[in-house]
């Protein structure tokens, strides 16, 4: 290269590894430090993926119990019977009542 009157200097095979190793130790105390940010980072994001879904399902959970409640009300079974089935309410000399003694 351009030495401009100096003399190249000799650089021996043990310092070139040295310098090598001195890299290697160095990258591999980098990512030794940045791995638990990047774990607790998808941590993170897993966390808020799962507190997504479980607002979800209690969201799914109340529609759910709303369409219960509303299909176990007796107005409706009884408007049901009456439109789809056809049922008729009994004339009262069809109705016999059970007194408990």
């Amino acid at each position: 290269m351009f030495t401009f009157g100096r003399e190249k200097a000799r650089v021996g095979a043990k310092t070139v590894a040295l310098y090598a190793i001195s890299v290697a130790l160095c990258l591999l105390a980098t990512l030794i430090y940045i791995y638990p940010s990047i774990q607790a980072t998808n941590l993170m994001y897993e966390y808020s993926g799962k507190l997504k879904t479980l607002s979800e399902l209690n969201e799914l959970n109340k529609k759910i119990k709303l369409e219960i409640s509303s299909l176990a009300s007796y107005d409706l079974i009884e408007k049901r019977a009456v439109e789809k089935l056809g049922f008729i309410f009994p004339a009262t000399n069809q109705v016999v009542i059970i007194a408990k003694k």
